[in-house]
């Protein structure tokens, strides 16, 4: 499909640079010549859709240069000692004392663009644009200004909502300066736009990677459920410049469940089910690049605009250059249940073995994460710091410490674990060069839309009801007992059907912001990480195993402030804009 997306793509390209022989270069067409052009019009929206801060897949930069965003939560730590986010982020340093903080994002480049772009596309006639062909690009934008709002509320609560592009030249000061709205207003807008989207949008798209309706559908059901959480569990500050009223978070959970309960029952989707082997059949799911339970996601094509997970992930032995960023924490590892009892390896009876602690577990264990001694890429990845013999501990290189093991270089894994989800795997190692990674990045999915089905059912009470969504999901992942969680109820259900997001959706941006809306991180994201140290034992006749030793895996503790549940605004924007209040604690 991704072949057919480009060579359709090369076919507009091609009929468009004919068209464009005998005319000025791109930075000499008139604004108007812009927007009386079908082509040119879909490439100055496809820069918005470009601007989107939607990818993990491309973000080595947003929490501070040399680590991916994943390394906010705990599913991860950067394997760099020296990055920002091991010695200022993570352990909470970070504020308006430093004026610097991560995810920072204050989108509205996108906002005038989308704003200037619906303008335009409304006045155009006829001529330019059939009735279906405006409308379809008018549903993009307000998708596109909603997700952007949304990237905007989710990060700094209340922020002015513009509707129009504004001019310096003619926009009043007072429109030009606007005090921010109530986090409330901004979720109303955005589910407001995305309703509107939804409407306008096309089912499906020739070309991949525009947004459909069901896209706008998929964001409102995560919209709505995040304004229902803050509204249950947040706190209204600054007059509700931050948080929303609680009696407000039943509308908002009803309607996020209704949009799931729309995309899973007349929706073209369904869960992914190619393979028979349950991990491989969910590391598939990232890697083969089918739509059978993509809703929306960002297209990469390798090298002509490609990213760099893989040479920025793979095991210390597989690298180009750089590699094993992203080091897994235990505490994620020990999230995945055993699949013989269904109970976690920390409850009474889990049956868990601490001599083969990856032996009997959840399925998606080994599809997302690169355990000690699995198979990656046709060899062992060697994550042992050393090895034993006739109780004799060797650390030397090549006869002690594996190829991939920790102690070996200062750049490997610092928990004993590698990240496998969205790697290229094949038979022997690819060593993929920068930018060839060209595995796209699934921005919505319908298993992400059951999880929030089940998880806005639970939360108003219907504990039935949540099961019936939860339960395909954990079928789906190759589980065993409990597949609906019936023995749970209540409280404990709900954190069970956290725990199955967390694991279903690990690595795909959700956990951080997971954890603020439920207002849970000051407790989850301060922790001390862990990670489990493999030592090799080689006994007198040739036989191998492993121990596993726990681990501190980080000099420095994790730290989540209650301040931290919203970025600051910050002295420069507020010195440009006196009108914009500064979140609370800052």
């Amino acid at each position: 499909m991704k072949r057919l997306t480009i060579f359709l793509l090369a076919i507009l390209l091609f009929s468009s640079c004919k068209k464009f022989l005998n005319q000025p270069p791109l930075d000499r067409i008139t604004e108007d010549a812009v927007w009386q052009d079908r082509a040119l019009m879909d490439t100055y929206i496809y820069k918005i859709y470009d601007n989107m801060p939607w990818s993990p897949l491309s973000d080595f930069s947003g929490v501070g240069d040399g680590a991916y965003r994943h390394t906010l939560s705990d599913e991860a730590r950067s394997s760099y000692d020296w990055t920002s986010v091991t010695n200022t982020f993570r352990p909470g340093n970070w504020g308006t004392s430093t004026n610097w903080w991560p995810m920072d994002w204050w989108g509205y480049w996108n906002v005038y663009k989308a704003n200037y772009s619906l303008q335009k596309i409304e006045a155009a006639g006829s001529a330019v644009l059939t009735a279906e062909e405006k409308n379809n690009r008018l549903g993009e934008l307000f998708f596109i200004r909603a997700y952007t709002y949304f990237e905007l509320v989710k990060r700094y609560g209340g922020v002015p909502i513009i509707l129009s592009p504004q001019d310096p030249e003619t926009t009043p000061a007072e429109e030009y300066f606007p005090e921010r709205n109530t986090e409330k207003e901004v979720y109303d807008q955005i589910i407001a736009d995305v309703q509107k989207a939804y409407t306008l949008l096309p089912a499906s798209w020739t070309l991949k990677g525009r947004a459909t309706k069901w896209a706008a559908k998929a964001l409102e059901s995560r919209a709505a459920l995040y304004a229902a959480s803050i509204a249950k569990y947040g706190t209204v500050e600054l007059n509700g410049v931050v948080g929303i009223p609680a009696a407000s978070a039943a509308a908002y959970y009803t309607i996020s469940l209704n949009a799931s309960k729309l995309i899973i029952n007349t929706g073209p989707f369904t869960l992914f089910r190619k393979y028979p082997d349950a991990s491989q059949n969910y590391y598939q799911l990232f890697v083969d690049e089918t739509m059978e339970e993509t809703i929306f996601k960002k297209i990469y094509i390798p090298y002509e605009k490609g990213h760099e997970w893989d040479i920025k992930n793979v095991p210390f032995s597989y690298r180009v250059d750089w590699g094993s960023s992203l080091s897994p924490t235990k505490q994620m590892v020990d999230s995945y249940e055993v699949l013989s009892t269904g109970l976690l390896p920390s409850e009474p009876d889990s049956g868990f073995d601490p001599a083969n602690p990856y032996v009997d577990r959840d399925p998606r264990l080994a599809g997302t994460i690169i355990t000690n001694n699995a198979l990656f890429q046709g060899l062992q990845v060697e994550s042992w710091y050393a090895t034993e013999r006739n109780g004799v501990i060797d650390t030397k290189s090549g006869t002690g410490v594996g190829k991939d093991g920790m102690g070996l270089n200062q750049d490997v894994t610092k928990t004993g674990y590698y990240i496998r989800k969205y790697l290229y795997d094949s038979g022997s190692p690819l060593f993929t060069q920068k930018y060839y990674s060209g595995q796209d990045d699934i921005i919505s999915r319908l298993g992400e839309i059951y999880l929030n089905a089940a998880e806005a059912a639970v939360e108003t009470g219907n504990d039935a009801e949540a099961r019936s969504f939860i339960e395909p999901v954990r079928t789906r992942a190759g589980l065993l007992k409990n597949l609906n969680l019936a023995t749970y109820s209540g409280t404990a259900l709900r954190d069970r059907i956290r725990n199955e997001r967390k694991l279903e959706l690990a690595f795909e941006d959700h956990r951080y912001w997971d954890l603020r809306r439920w207002r849970v991180a000051t407790t989850a994201l301060s922790i001390q990480v862990q990670g489990d140290r493999p030592l090799r034992h080689i006994d007198a006749n040739g036989k191998v195993t492993f121990t596993y030793e726990t681990i501190n895996a980080e000099t420095l503790k994790m730290n989540f402030f209650a301040r931290q549940y919203y970025l600051p605004i910050g002295r420069d924007r507020r010195s440009n804009n006196s009108k914009l209040v500064e979140n609370p604690g800052y």
